[in-house]
């Protein structure tokens, strides 16, 4: 049974309409132009033959007694010294120099995540791999998301499934879920595959054999997909998912809900601008200032029994 979108979520498209269509800037091909080849030339050829030098007689380097090769010996001796002390002060004698930790890209991938652990502002996309307006918001929104909060470091993004458009909506949550365990930068490529291959509700797009298809066109290894897409623990894994998101007060996708130092702020529904998704993450960006204490010391008990306002 398909539960349907509440009241004051966005409307889906009717059955059979067409869907408006989409554009995407950022994703232009890129035509590699090879250079020229590089063309050998002509070997040179010295024009006048070259005469060896002989060695001058041994008569013609005076002065090297015993004193003079001391010198030669003592000099080695010093050079070899400060080349020990410069190898042992770098770590290159007895022991490997330390190499650096290296450090993730911003904008690395970990499974359903894109973005550093450490950055100040979590942007949680809710959505239905059957949603249509779950598919418009990842393509005019989510790259530019990337570009101005991901890439610098000031947001991560995580998907979250809230698969309840029916059977198809699980199975799809699913099979992205498989893909990332191969390899976490696949979760994206298959999460993409997934909307770009959006036709309707429950219409078999995303039956098994589709599934598999997708598989193949991420680069995926087929035996441990299919052992995953049968895997009853990662279906249960996106139902608690789902659950846990109505118990955030997730009540339609797409729903972006961004949280950070200054508190959390739910966007639901297909974002109407640019601007609305900015101000979001600027509002939660920075701590809320707190109040100071009135002066004169601290206010007065509340009297027992008398009645006090909720937030």
């Amino acid at each position: 049974m398909t539960e349907s979108l509440p009241p004051d979520s966005h409307p889906r498209p009717a059955a059979g309409a067409a869907e408006p269509p989409v554009s995407r800037p950022d994703t232009e091909p890129f035509d590699f132009v090879p250079t020229e080849p590089i063309v050998p030339t002509e070997p040179i050829v010295p024009t006048e033959p070259i005469v060896p030098v002989s060695p001058p007689p041994a008569t013609a380097r005076p002065g090297r007694g015993p004193a003079v090769a001391l010198g030669y010996l003592a000099a080695a001796l010093v050079g070899a010294l400060l080349l020990g002390g410069s190898l042992v002060a770098s770590g290159g004698l007895g022991r490997a120099a330390p190499s650096p930790t290296p450090t993730p890209p911003p904008n690395a991938a970990d499974g359903p995540s894109l973005g550093s652990a450490a950055a100040a502002v979590t942007l949680e996309v809710w959505a239905d791999y059957q949603c249509p307006y779950c598919r418009l918001e990842a393509m005019v929104f989510g790259g530019s998301m990337e570009r101005a909060y991901v890439l610098p470091g000031l947001a991560r993004i995580v998907y979250r499934d809230f698969a309840f458009l029916g059977q198809e909506s699980t199975d799809a949550a699913v099979a992205a879920r498989c893909a990332g365990r191969q390899d976490p930068g696949a979760y994206w490529r298959y999460h993409d595959l997934l909307f770009a291959s959006q036709q309707g509700e429950n219409q078999g797009t995303f039956k098994r054999d589709n599934l598999l298809t997708l598989a193949g066109i991420a680069a995926l290894d087929a035996t441990p997909f299919t052992a995953c897409l049968d895997d009853p623990a990662v279906a249960k894994a996106v139902a608690d998912e789902t659950t846990e998101g109505r118990a955030l007060g997730i009540e339609s996708t797409p729903t972006l809900r961004v949280s950070g130092p200054g508190g959390t702020r739910i966007l639901p529904g297909f974002s109407s601008g640019w601007s609305i998704i900015r101000d979001a993450i600027a509002a939660v960006a920075v701590p809320a200032p707190s109040a100071s204490p009135a002066p004169g010391g601290s206010s007065s008990p509340v009297a027992s029994g008398a009645p006090t306002a909720t937030p």
